[in-house]
């Protein structure tokens, strides 16, 4: 197996998507020094997220020959074994630095590696259950970097967001792949209620998120800074609830996601 393969299959650039935002909530948590900590909480949650993304990969290679036939396993570039290995391997170091944070660090982690293969194995396929653990587990990066230090008001409205924003997002992203997940038997909310009904679900959780969104700053948790890129985030959000386009409304909520991350990050350090 290839280091491209390798890649591809950990989805290096959502890796370290939730690498950052685990920085995110380490500073909104009160972090203001590279620590030790923060380094090691980094590290793990890029090595758990690459261990969740292989190991669906791994159970998703039938619907992929539909779906995604370019991805590493249906292409013939990996072997599902060689994927099985490379996620258990993933899995059982991100843990096991975790260990050497603080045990809650430690806990949460186990817990989400359980959750992520049981969510590749079974609860992909259920009808909307799928979409709450994903949106979790987006939202636990957040908490899990502020485990480092501690839990505040302004982590639990950033997780609460990303959350909303998520559930919104993997509805909304399960519509283009309808015609090869029916093929796969898996099951989702927009199978189960059609492309139009998904569509207004997906646009009424990001738009709550967005409606949300000033609360932060409203509540003195944050500065200024954190409400004008908010803002911008909340623009590019409607932007994607507008489009009927599946595709681009996953691009554009991702760029939303980074600017929100952005907004966190700068509302927390500057005054």
């Amino acid at each position: 197996m290839d280091l491209m393969a390798v890649a591809r299959l950990m989805r290096l650039e959502n890796d370290l998507m939730a690498g950052m935002a685990v920085a995110v909530g380490y500073v909104v948590a009160g972090g203001t020094t590279l620590s030790v900590g923060i380094i090691l909480a980094f590290l793990a949650v890029i090595l758990i997220t690459g261990a969740g993304n292989t190991i669906n990969d791994y159970y998703d290679r039938g619907v992929d020959k539909e779906n995604s036939p370019e991805r590493p396993i249906p292409s013939g570039r990996t072997s599902p074994k060689q994927a099985l290995y490379l996620a258990v391997a993933l899995f059982f170091s991100g843990v096991a630095i975790s260990y050497f944070i603080n045990p809650l660090c430690f806990a949460l982690a186990l817990f989400n590696s359980v959750l992520l293969f049981i969510y590749a194995r079974s609860l992909k396929s259920s009808v909307f259950y799928g979409n709450l653990s994903v949106s979790y587990l987006t939202a636990s990066t957040f908490f899990y970097g502020s485990l480092v230090l501690g839990v505040n008001s302004a982590v639990i409205f950033l997780a609460l967001l990303a959350f909303l924003a998520n559930v919104g997002r993997e509805i909304i992203g399960d519509i283009e792949d309808i015609e090869g997940d029916k093929k796969g038997g898996v099951k989702t909310l927009a199978i189960l209620v059609g492309a139009g009904r998904a569509w207004l679900y997906g646009r009424l959780y990001i738009l709550f998120a967005v409606l949300l969104s000033p609360l932060p700053y409203l509540a003195g948790l944050l500065s200024l800074y954190y409400l004008i890129f908010v803002s911008l985030a909340d623009a590019v959000f409607l932007l994607s609830i507008a489009t009927r386009n599946p595709r681009k409304n996953q691009k554009l909520t991702k760029v939303a996601i980074l600017l929100a991350l952005v907004a966190f990050f700068l509302g927390s350090l500057l005054p």
